[in-house]
């Protein structure tokens, strides 16, 4: 598959985040967790032409993505991983003593919505899988939605999506799926279309987008990944680095904003963005994938071996 040209999001801010590392020397080690098209990972070695780039995803069709998108005489060690998973261990077995800039980007690569066949979209139709790591064996969306109870899918339907139909939609799964399992992305999409009122449907989005968006959650554990993450790849920073996040929807950006936090109350860490940054007018023009993007910064403030 060609690949197609990509545009990072908030690509100025993050730079200038990371930027604010204020260690005695340039920084030498920076790790993109959620490598996506690369386009980020791209920024960060031209602005340190000298640093070494762990590049991270969990989707192994997305790594290689990157590291096309990538000048190949540059030192990029590549990792199939969730970017929660990346430890010690892991730094140790490349010699990095410690990272100087982190930056986990918790949105979801346009190539997932356009390309991956996994049924992220609503445009053509396709398998309701959603899994973001196929390779491993956890449920797809379709299990989940053929085999849950209403209570549970109105649950997921209302945390990870905010969806006000929730019950009626479940409901309607229960009642449809007695007949015939959901097997792809479409067959989902028009029963949630035909559980809303027409009049109340969303104006610049399908209707279907928050119960997708609530599946998608829920089968890759994206919110749990998400905490675990920030605080285990927070201990992995040296004094004076710095670790920025993209957030997309206001979960995300809920617990980015919690942790960070509460990592900040453990006095070993300050908060750089006392609000979040935004898209600007501009940017959201040219690129509309901006739009709902969110940065917060954090940066280490006491050595290492200070935190038990």
């Amino acid at each position: 598959m060609s690949l197609s040209p990509h545009i990072p999001v908030l690509p100025e801010e993050v730079i200038q985040l990371l930027s604010l590392n204020d260690s005695s020397s340039s920084p030498k080690w920076f790790l993109d967790g959620t490598a996506g098209e690369g386009g980020h990972s791209r920024l960060i070695l031209e602005r340190f032409p000298d640093c070494n780039l762990i590049l991270v995803d969990r989707d192994a069709v997305m790594l290689e993505r990157a590291k096309a998108n990538l000048p190949e005489n540059k030192q990029v060690f590549p990792y199939n991983l969730n970017f929660s998973e990346i430890d010690r261990e892991v730094l140790d077995g490349i010699g990095c003593p410690g990272l100087d800039g982190i930056l986990v980007d918790l949105g979801v690569s346009l190539f997932h919505f356009l390309h991956s066949g996994r049924g992220f979209t609503f445009k053509q139709e396709e398998p309701l899988d959603m899994r973001l790591e196929p390779r491993i064996g956890v449920r797809t969306a379709a299990d989940i939605v053929n085999t849950s109870s209403v209570l549970d899918l109105k649950k997921i339907f209302w945390d990870y999506g905010e969806e006000r139909w929730a019950l009626k939609i479940a409901n309607n799964i229960i009642e449809v799926r007695r007949k015939k399992k959901f097997e792809t992305n479409l067959d989902l999409a028009e029963l949630v279309k035909g559980s809303i009122p027409r009049k109340l449907w969303p104006k610049e989005a399908h209707p279907a987008t928050k119960v997708f968006q609530a599946l998608r959650i829920e089968v890759n554990a994206e919110l749990e990944h998400a905490e675990k993450g920030i605080r285990s790849l927070s201990s992995l920073l040296n004094p004076g680095g710095v670790m920025a996040c993209i957030s997309f929807h206001s979960l995300e950006d809920r617990i980015v904003k919690w942790t960070y936090r509460d990592l900040k109350d453990q006095d070993h860490f300050s908060i750089l963005t006392k609000k979040p940054i935004l898209p600007t007018d501009e940017e959201i023009r040219s690129n509309r994938a901006s739009r709902s993007a969110k940065l917060r910064g954090l940066k280490r403030i006491l050595p290492i071996e200070s935190i038990e």
